[in-house]
């Protein structure tokens, strides 16, 4: 799911950069983006400041002090950077006069390269954001973005199925297989006979991905099992989160994989809704994306805690798997932060 911004940060003394790098970890938190800053510090002894860079796809911004330590002069290492990453946005930034880094920049023939002061470097940089951000938001990037993470959640919905069988199944699969299987076969009557037989053989590792046994009737199943154990869980805010699931995950997935984009009342609509497509509301939906994603994460945190204190510790390690995979699918996705270009990348301003 990209719903993550990253940055590549280099630096000689991050301390005196803090200020700056939580105010724009806070503006892309606004924005309703995970920010994940790559801070490559660089000083004496720290190396090659070029060695080992993500791949240019993994790569949303790059910040970099024109006074680095450990004898690197900013403007070289600035050079390499842009031959890594010749598509993704630099930012060069000094308490010198930016118009001294522009002539810095232009001698060494390097493009596509912002000069901010020092000062102004967090307030800078989120135009900056907000101005990619108006690129490559549009509706058919937003209809990947939402795609690429619903599908994610669909995913870690499943691994919560599995884990929620044996916790309250711990003998079987079979009455929890049934049970799936007669709700899939009246939702899609046209499949009951091959559901039946899977449900009949106990097959929970098929019917878990059948086709029919749909997002909603995932969630409808996770909400029943989770009842059963209701009375084990404090935290009641993460079924709460269970609740909203459908209106705020699935009816919005729904939405835009099938209904077409209408002028009306002057302003972009999904046909059918009154919701104008704008800004606003895009950053709204991906924020509560984001909110899904960290509660399904946490219900499968206090999953393990039940597993390990029912003394299962093949489950619990189980259960912390599906837990690290559910995490990378929170950062993972086949778009850059739904950027156009064909490697993923967002454009160059």
């Amino acid at each position: 799911m990209r719903l993550e911004y990253r940055i590549l940060w280099f630096e000689d003394q991050p301390d005196n950069t803090k200020y700056h790098e939580d105010r724009i970890r806070n503006g892309l938190a606004r924005l309703g983006f995970e920010p994940n800053v790559d801070m490559r510090v660089v000083v004496a002894g720290s190396g090659d400041p070029l060695a080992n860079l993500p791949a240019q796809h993994d790569v949303d911004l790059v910040l970099m002090d024109w006074k680095l330590g450990g004898g690197h002069d900013g403007a070289t290492v600035a050079r390499g950077v842009r031959r890594s990453f010749r598509d993704t946005d630099i930012v060069f930034y000094s308490s010198e006069a930016p118009q001294a880094l522009r002539k810095l920049i232009f001698d060494q023939d390097i493009d596509g390269v912002y000069c901010f002061h020092r000062t102004s470097l967090s307030e800078r940089t989120m135009g900056l954001i907000r101005s990619q951000m108006r690129k490559v938001l549009d509706l058919n990037h937003m209809r990947g973005i939402v795609m690429a993470a619903t599908s994610d959640l669909d995913q870690a919905m499943i691994q919560c199925l599995e884990i929620v069988q044996a916790i309250v199944y711990p003998t079987g699969a079979e009455v929890f297989a049934a049970d799936i299987g007669a709700q899939v076969a009246h939702s899609l009557r046209s499949k009951a006979e091959d559901i039946d037989k899977l449900a009949r053989k106990g097959r929970l590792d098929k019917l878990l991905h059948e086709p029919a046994f749909g997002a909603a009737l995932r969630l409808t199943v996770l909400q029943t099992e989770i009842k059963k154990i209701a009375d084990r869980i404090n935290e009641i805010h993460l079924i709460e989160g269970l609740n909203r699931y459908q209106s705020e995950v699935i009816t919005p997935r729904n939405d835009f994989a099938h209904r077409r984009a209408v002028i009306q009342g002057g302003k972009l609509v999904l046909e059918g809704r009154q919701e104008p497509f704008d800004q606003d509301g895009m950053i709204a939906l991906r924020l509560k994306l984001l909110n899904h994603s960290d509660n399904l994460r946490a219900l499968l945190s206090l999953l393990k805690e039940m597993a390990d204190a029912a003394g299962e510790p093949a489950l619990a390690a189980q259960i912390a798997g599906v837990e690290e995979l559910v995490q990378e699918a929170s950062k993972a996705g086949e778009t850059q932060m739904a950027g156009v270009a064909s490697d993923g990348s967002l454009p160059r301003q």
